[in-house]
C-alpha cells in the first residue's frame, strides 16, 4: 500500500469496513462455512470488520478483504446445506458394455461409506469421445472439505472394479498416416 495515495488507502479501508458491516448484518457467509473466494477454498474462521480469515484444506490462513465478499463471486459450499455433489469423469474403451460400466460405477459409489445414500448416486453417459466412451459418476458427500480424499478413494475403487471386470480405461490414441509422393522419373 506504499504506492497507493492516502485517499485510495482510506477508501479501501472504508469500503472493507462497510463490507464487513454488510457481512455481519446479511450473513451470506458465517463462521464455519466452506467458501470459495477467487482461487481459494477454505473454512471461514473469523469475520472481522475489515477482513475475513479463511483456513484452507492445507492449513494455510488467508486474509480476504471483506469487499471481495461483496464485489466478487463467492461460492458458499455450506449453504443451504453442507452436503454437495461431486463428479468423477471416467473414460472406457469402445468395446465396453455401457450398462455394465454404469452398474460398476454405482456399486463403487454405494460401497463407499462417505458417499451419501440420498440423494442417490447417478451415472451419466456424457459422450462418445475421441478415444473412449465418456461417463460421469455423480455422488453426494456430507462435507465439502472431504471432496479430494473421497474422490481419490472412489477413483481407486473404480480402477480396481474395472480391472477386476476387464473394463479398460484407454489412453488417448492417434493414428498417423504418412503419404509419400512418388519421385518423378527422368
Amino acid at each position: 500500500q506504499e504506492d497507493q495515495p492516502a485517499d485510495e488507502v482510506l477508501r479501501d479501508v472504508l469500503q472493507n469496513f462497510i463490507s464487513g458491516l454488510i457481512l455481519l448484518i446479511e450473513r451470506p457467509v458465517q463462521k464455519g462455512d466452506v467458501v470459495v473466494v477467487g482461487e481459494h477454498q477454505g473454512t471461514v474462521e473469523e469475520i472481522a470488520m475489515r477482513a475475513t480469515r479463511i483456513v484452507t484444506r492445507d492449513g494455510v490462513c488467508i486474509i480476504v478483504p471483506n469487499s471481495e465478499f461483496i464485489t466478487a463471486k463467492v461460492t458458499n459450499r455450506s449453504a443451504p446445506s453442507p452436503s454437495c455433489r461431486v463428479r468423477i469423469a471416467v473414460g472406457v474403451a469402445y468395446d465396453s458394455d455401457p450398462a455394465r460400466v454404469r452398474e460398476l460405477l454405482l456399486e463403487v459409489a454405494r460401497g463407499n461409506p462417505l458417499v451419501l445414500a440420498e440423494p442417490k448416486p447417478a451415472v451419466l453417459f456424457r459422450n462418445f469421445g475421441a478415444s473412449a466412451l465418456e461417463f460421469e459418476l455423480l455422488v453426494w458427500i456430507g462435507d465439502p472439505l472431504q471432496e479430494m480424499p473421497i474422490t481419490s478413494e472412489l477413483r481407486f475403487a473404480v480402477d480396481a472394479a474395472f480391472r477386476q471386470h476387464g473394463i479398460c480405461i484407454p489412453f488417448p490414441q492417434q493414428e498417423v498416416y504418412v503419404h509419400t509422393n512418388p519421385t518423378p522419373t527422368a
